[in-house]
């Protein structure tokens, strides 16, 4: 038989959202029979060692499909599965080191068929989820101009932007993208000047530039996948939902959630973090909050760590076992939502994104990292204060703390200042010293103070 080149295409359709944009995940073609999972393509980052990579796909009839990497060929006998009408193959890499450019082939032996991934490279990859802050896109930053016209600069970033979407059940693919794998440009950080929460997440790309600066000859893969307006419970597994006592919103907290977008538990695990398990990755980062400070805060100290814990947990099994069990995750803790500086409920919330401990790692919160933001408001944004626009200096503080948790950089100071001793003095004054040097004091009048009740 003839030999068949299968030619992935990836059809732009007209009405995929309000914006018009997006890339829906191809359908079967009408005598095809090999594909692969939706985030497998043209230009992607694979995860490199000591990690193994895993790439995975459908086929409609038993035979050996084989993938191609550097001239060693891997088998794959495709089995059925509960989620697919198609058979599901599925092989495992042997870890390698950084890559440049390499192709990758995938074939059939009884159809003939054959893909070919082009411009594949050998990196770290890193998933970046939350809400608006996490979407907001890189046009709309401060200096966006200077970062636009930098983005050929950094052709070893690669970007995946995953589409808004919810499902009542867990998800093993993708429906849709709104860009599959690109290298960096004005076009992919940003189509669309008017939606400033569409793609490419500022936060995310700006920590891939840090850390391709600081890495070097590593590329980055960065896949956004982020809702504005939604609470943790909406990225939760069930099992974390239940993690948790159980209470009620009030009717207040209720109505402007609905207003946001969805407010049902785990639909957006479901469908935007659980088809992702398959892919082996370096970390995570997390940037939200806000949808969740209409709520009591106790109740985000046990879903965030809880979500951590989940997210490791289904991320090892989904890639069977090469992704690290305990990954790096990094989150950013919230700004504030605007000024004067009413928010009440932010100083309980940032509190319990430490799981009420006030800083990490903590024994609840172990292998992760926090970027601090409450110094950098933006009383101006046009977005509103609570959409500041320093999003450079949030991934700045983002990297330093990858490198100092998920690349053990033992010189990086990640960390603010920690109390070491803190005292009364005689003239009602409080002293407090600090185990850190890296502190500066810039106002003699301004600070915060999170009361937490131990009896809650």
């Amino acid at each position: 038989m003839a030999k068949l080149v299968l030619v992935l295409l990836l059809v732009l359709v007209g009405a995929v959202n309000s914006n018009g944009l997006g890339v829906e995940v191809p359908e079967v073609l009408e005598g095809s029979n090999l594909r692969l999972a939706s985030y497998y393509a043209d230009h992607m980052v694979l995860q490199r060692e000591p990690n193994s990579a895993v790439i995975w796909g459908y086929v409609d009839q038993t035979q050996v499909i084989t993938v191609e990497v550097r001239g060693k060929s891997y088998p794959a006998i495709p089995e059925k599965v509960s989620y697919s009408v198609s058979l599901v193959w599925r092989v495992v890499l042997d870890p390698s080191p950084p890559s440049g450019s390499l192709n990758i082939t995938v074939s059939a032996a009884d159809s003939g068929e054959t893909i070919t991934l082009k411009d594949v490279l050998y990196g770290d990859v890193w998933v970046c989820s939350g809400q608006s802050n996490m979407a907001f896109n890189v046009p709309h930053v401060f200096n966006a101009s200077e970062v636009l016209e930098d983005a050929s600069n950094y052709p070893d970033i690669r970007l995946l932007a995953v589409k808004k979407t919810e499902s009542e059940s867990p998800l093993h693919d993708l429906n849709s993208l709104y860009i599959q794998w690109s290298r960096p440009s004005p076009e992919t950080l940003g189509v669309d000047p008017s939606d400033y929460f569409l793609y490419f997440s500022a936060v995310c790309y700006l920590f891939g530039v840090e850390m391709s600066k600081h890495l070097g000859q590593v590329p980055i893969g960065l896949i956004s996948s982020n809702w504005g307006g939604t609470p943790i419970q909406e990225w939760s597994a069930p099992e974390v939902i239940d993690s948790c006592p159980s209470y009620k919103f009030s009717e207040e907290f209720t109505s402007k959630a609905k207003a946001r977008g969805p407010q049902h538990n785990s639909t957006l695990w479901n469908a935007m973090i659980h088809p992702l398990l398959n892919f082996t990755i370096k970390g995570a980062l997390w940037y939200q909050g806000e949808a969740n400070t209409g709520e009591p805060a106790y109740h985000y100290a046990c879903l965030f760590p809880n979500m951590i814990q989940s997210w490791r947990k289904q991320w090892f099994q989904g890639t069977g076992g090469n992704t690290d069990e305990a990954f790096a995750f990094g989150f950013v803790q919230l700004c504030t939502s605007n000024v004067p500086f009413n928010d009440t409920n932010f100083a309980p919330l940032r509190w319990a994104q430490t799981a009420d401990y006030g800083y990490v790692p903590n024994p609840s919160m172990k292998n992760v990292f926090m970027a601090v933001s409450i110094d950098l408001p933006d009383p101006t944004s046009p977005f509103h204060a609570i959409h500041p626009r320093y999003k450079q200096d949030v991934a700045y503080r983002l990297s330093l703390g990858a490198r100092g948790v998920a690349y053990h950089e033992k010189d990086t100071q990640y960390q603010g200042p920690f109390p070491d001793k803190v005292c009364s003095l005689n003239s009602g004054a409080i002293r407090v010293d600090y185990a850190f040097s890296n502190i500066t004091i810039v106002s003699d009048d301004v600070f915060e103070v999170s009361y937490h009740d131990i009896s809650e």
